[in-house]
Formats: C-alpha cells, structure tokens, sequence
C-alpha cells in the first residue's frame, strides 16, 4: 500500500533482490491472481532459520535498528538457544525521519559492519523506513540485508507474536493492533479498507484474469497479436528497463553518458555500479530479454531437456523449423505453440508487467505459414 501511494518507495521495492509476504491476506490474494506456489514468508520464520543455518554453517550475523535493551535481550537470549552463533556486531540506530535517512550514510556503521565479516544483517526500523535504509546502504554494505520489522521485539519478548491458530487465520494484524492500538490504529485504518479495495477491484478487472494459469500468461481476449507483424529481435535493455519503471530517463542518460567514457564496459554493468539496478534485476531482464523457444518449453514443462537436445539435433538434419517438428511429432498443439509464440515475444520486448498493450491477434489458418517461419 506503502508502494501504490508513493512512486519513490515503489522504486525502492522494485530495487531489492527479493520481495516476500508477510501477511496471508497477500498471499490468499496471489492465488486469486494464479500465483498458487507462493506461501506466506513471516519474518521471525525467517530470523529464526537463518540464525539456525548461520550457526551451522558459521556465517556471522549483524544486526541494526531497535533501541539497545532489546539488543541486549536478544542477545542473552541468542546465546542460550544458538550457542556458537557468531554475532558480529549489534548497532541501535536513533530515531530519524526518511528525509534524513535519504540524506545522510553512516560511513563508520558501513565500515564498521564490513569489517567485522557480516555475512548477514537484519535490520529493524519498521516499514517503510527500513526498506530505505536498506535501498540507501545498498552495494556498500557487502552482507545481504534482511527487513525484519517488528521481530526484534518480539524475540526478544517484549511483543508476543501471535498465537499459530491466529497466524494462519490471517488475523494477526488484529492480534498485533489489540497489543499495540495507539501505534498502529492509523496505520492499519489507512492501509486494510484500500487494500480490500484494490484487491477485489483487481480481481473483478477482466485485464488481470490474464494471470490465472501464470504470471505470464495473456488470454487471447486481451493481446491481439498478428504473427506477421512480429519482429522476435530483443529491444534495447535501457528501454525494457524503462519500460517497466525500474529506471527512469535520465538515469539510462547517465548511464550511457558513462558508457562514453568507458566503452569497455556494457551498458548493464554501468545500471548496477551506479545502483540503478541491482544484479539479480539485470540477470532477470537479459533472461528475458534473450529468451528462446526452447528455454520457455522447458520453462512450462512441455518438454525435458533431453527430448528438447534430441529435436534440435534432427532439426540440424532438416530444413524444418523448430515449431515444425514439434507440432510434427505431436509434442505440442498448434494452439499451444502460439501461446508460447507471444510469451516469447512479450518477454523479449519487455511487454509483461505493462498495461498498455495493444496488439492485433490473428491466427487464423492464413497465418500459419507465417507463425512457422517466425519459429
């Protein structure tokens, strides 16, 4: 909610490696969206697994935010449950608004978590503050940062978390809000009602019931494509990242204003030293930008690598083209093939979390010479 209010917060989130639900509601509203795999990701699941593989595996662990009575209680209660558990350091953060923390980088706290070798480090300033925090320190911590929010309080006991029953009921808001009124009734208020909006708005959208088997997939009611139109080449990185509102203009400027001065260097690499963009965001769009039929057959499980190997030797052997042979050997239908013919287009160019798509879908039998040369 934080996100659709604030275009720069929304940036912030798009900037992090990994973004996960904490809360059921989230999760109960992807699976009416077609994401069915992804389960709940509650933060102190999260502290509690990652300290118990930290120890085993002695990776130390930093932690930053809270005030230092709870650092303490978590620490004495660290050393009774995770023995070994290499602590690198524990640092209370006073109170700052996100103007300041936009403005200002502790330089002896980044020198300071680096040098003690964190592998780890939790931070716990509350939404959205931490997520900025994280996004401002981002590429110069060299640990990876975790936004935990309110788990320093309650491990260390001083918040009860609630009840398992409660968890998975998805009421823990309310169990949170009942401990804690005066703090987060403004909160929960300005955030619950607009989010049961949006959320049965977006359901009953008849655009967003293109997701119902995948993130990717496009119902035919929806993106037009005629296949004659179509050119499979892969759009411009700087524009597929602008496209999805991942940098901005004057961002990709610079960037290429770099790559001037040093030629040797992609235009990619320049995004995430500059920390427009962070290396898992680049990995994911040169993925997709390059996509290849093949790839997204396995991708949907529609063949095993092995078949796949097997098909493109024989079309070494032949003049027939990829799509060819596999509506030949009845491994996948017509209708099929052009579905997979449009995700691979859209991810090339960088069409699939955009809503201004507006192409012509016509695959009528006249065109089916045409969809197999593409191939």
């Amino acid at each position: 909610m934080e996100a659709y209010r604030n275009s720069s917060f929304k940036k912030v989130l798009h900037q992090a490696d990994l973004v996960t639900p904490d809360g059921k509601p989230l999760v109960w509203m992807l699976r009416l969206l077609g994401i069915y795999h992804q389960n709940q990701v509650p933060g102190m699941e999260v502290f509690l697994y990652l300290c118990n593989l930290a120890e085993k595996t002695g990776i130390p662990i930093y932690f930053v935010g809270s005030t230092e009575d709870i650092l303490s209680k978590i620490r004495q209660k660290l050393d009774q449950e995770y023995p070994i558990l290499k602590v690198a350091g524990m640092k209370s953060i006073p109170l700052m608004s996100i103007d300041e923390i936009r403005r200002t980088k502790d330089r002896e706290l980044i020198e300071e978590i680096n040098e003690s070798g964190a592998g780890i480090v939790f931070v716990c300033l509350g939404c959205p503050k931490q997520e900025i925090w994280m996004s401002q320190y981002q590429g110069l911590i060299k640990g990876v940062m975790i936004g935990v929010g309110a788990v320093f309080s309650m491990y260390a006991g001083i918040t009860p978390r609630a009840p398992y029953l409660i968890q998975h009921s998805g009421l823990e808001w309310l169990y949170r809000l009942l401990q804690e009124p005066r703090r987060l009734w403004h909160r929960y208020s300005s955030t619950i009602p607009p989010f049961i909006y949006l959320a049965i708005r977006q359901i009953l959208t008849p655009y967003k019931e293109q997701s119902r088997e995948t993130s990717w997939r496009l119902s035919e009611e929806n993106i037009l494509v005629d296949v004659e139109t179509l050119n499979f080449s892969p759009e411009k990185l700087g524009a597929i990242l602008i496209r999805q509102n991942i940098i901005s203009t004057k961002e990709l400027n610079q960037a290429l204003s770099q790559q001037i001065l040093s030629p040797n260097l992609k235009i990619g690499e320049i995004l995430v030293r500059c920390n427009f963009i962070s290396l898992s965001q680049l990995k994911f769009y040169l993925k997709n930008q390059n996509i290849k039929l093949g790839q997204l057959l396995i991708e949907r499980k529609n063949i095993k690598q092995r078949s796949l190997n097997n098909i493109l030797n024989l079309q070494n052997n032949t003049n027939n083209k990829l799509g060819e042979i596999l509506i030949e050997q009845k491994i996948i239908s017509k209708n099929r093939l052009r579905e997979l013919l449009v995700e691979q287009y859209i991810r090339r160019k960088g069409l699939f979390l955009t809503e201004d798509i507006s192409i012509n879908y016509d695959f009528s039998s006249q065109s089916q010479k045409s969809l197999l040369e593409v191939i």
